[in-house]
């Protein structure tokens, strides 16, 4: 029997709104005594679990994080030679597809990952993120690889006339991402624990922000699109290439044997299976003639700090014209919140929240020009 001391523990969520919060014990399957902590005891046990959890990512990727290919299981990465279209892109004219070096082996899906060259993702706090070394932010991701940049946008970034952006090619395996995110949405554990109070330890109110993003179990990963906002929501900075690699290492290091993650909430079809080189880039350069219909006119939009603990959020936003805008708070069921109208924004503005009562969980914040939106996600605690 193992001792009461072993700190591998996770805790459920359902008892947010009780006195205290409950120990709930998966060893072996063994029903372990109930003890009862404080949130601040509960709070730094899971700091602690996460720099586990990156400690053991960090070991799982091992020299693969330093090859020039990236991957788990026995696979060969796909791969698109690196180079430059010889001709812009825009209005009619489509990408076409880039060109292939490597083709996978044992990937049954590969697509295509779209990035802005030269804008790199940030962390919550604003700054450049270094996680996997950091990289250009991710834009969305592409079937086949031939698309219309002006469809292209995440975290308020778009594709204006004049940018470069690149793809890459990634392979992984669809129906086993699909079977893992169902038992998260539906699986409960032996000591009755929901699996999305579980993933919680990991990604606090992960199930929450797939939600807002219509995604609510396996029916709804189809594409690879889909599969960057499963890891997109394992953390509050702005997706890379780089840190992409690095939140499936911290899920596939829940597959190890030494860590106590449920059988029921996806560990035995662990580890996931993808291969991605970052270093083959095809790049393309935007025409005059792209028309972006997404918040084109916003040139920056983040939500700071991201957790939030101090009562406040503020929301940065920088516009490159004068523009009409409306910020829209609201919570994890779409139940608005807050909304404020923003007339004649140019330039740079910071716009504050008060947050004093709202209850700890995810929120998001919806900037709107009235003809598209952009949404972050915030945490407060």
């Amino acid at each position: 029997m193992l001792k009461k001391s072993k700190k591998n523990i996770f805790y459920s969520k359902k008892a947010k709104n009780e006195h205290s919060f409950k120990k709930i014990g998966y060893l072996c399957g063994r029903n372990f005594k109930n003890i009862f902590f404080t949130q601040n005891t509960i709070y730094k046990k899971m700091r602690k679990l996460a720099y586990t959890l990156s400690t053991i990512a960090a070991l799982a990727m091992g020299s693969q994080a330093f090859a020039q290919a990236s991957t788990s299981c026995t696979v060969t990465a796909p791969e698109v030679q690196s180079g430059l279209c010889a001709y812009p892109i825009g209005g009619t004219v489509w990408t076409p597809q880039a060109p292939t070096s490597v083709t996978a082996v044992g990937l049954p899906n590969v697509e295509y990952l779209i990035t802005k060259r030269g804008t790199f993702a940030l962390d919550a706090a604003g700054n450049r993120d270094t996680t996997g070394g950091g990289g250009h932010v991710v834009l969305g991701a592409d079937s086949d690889g031939i698309f219309d940049p002006s469809t292209m946008s995440r975290y308020g970034i778009s594709i204006a006339a004049g940018d470069t952006f690149d793809v890459m090619a990634v392979g992984y395996n669809l129906p086993q991402i699909k079977t893992i995110v169902n038992k998260i949405f539906t699986g409960i554990t032996l000591t009755q624990a929901p699996c999305c109070a579980v993933i919680d330890i990991i990604a606090n109110g992960f199930c929450d922000t797939l939600r807002a993003q219509g995604i609510d179990g396996q029916e709804d990963v189809n594409r690879l699109a889909d599969v960057i906002n499963v890891f997109d929501a394992f953390s509050d900075r702005q997706l890379s290439a780089e840190s992409l690699l690095s939140s499936m290492n911290l899920v596939n290091a829940q597959g190890t044997p030494q860590s106590l993650f449920p059988d029921e909430c996806g560990k035995i079809d662990l580890p996931i299976c993808y291969g991605l080189n970052r270093n083959q880039r095809y790049g393309y350069v935007a025409s005059s003639t792209i028309a972006v219909n997404k918040l084109s006119d916003v040139a920056n939009f983040l939500v700071f700090p991201n957790p939030s603990n101090t009562g406040s959020v503020t929301v940065s936003i920088d516009t490159k014209v004068s523009t009409d805008m409306n910020i829209r708070l609201f919570n994890a069921l779409g139940a608005t919140i807050h909304t404020e109208q923003l007339y004649n924004v140019n330039g740079a503005i910071n716009v504050n929240f008060s947050t004093n009562n709202l209850s700890a969980g995810v929120y998001f914040i919806e900037l709107s020009d009235g003809k598209a939106s952009q949404t972050s996600k915030v945490i407060i605690r």
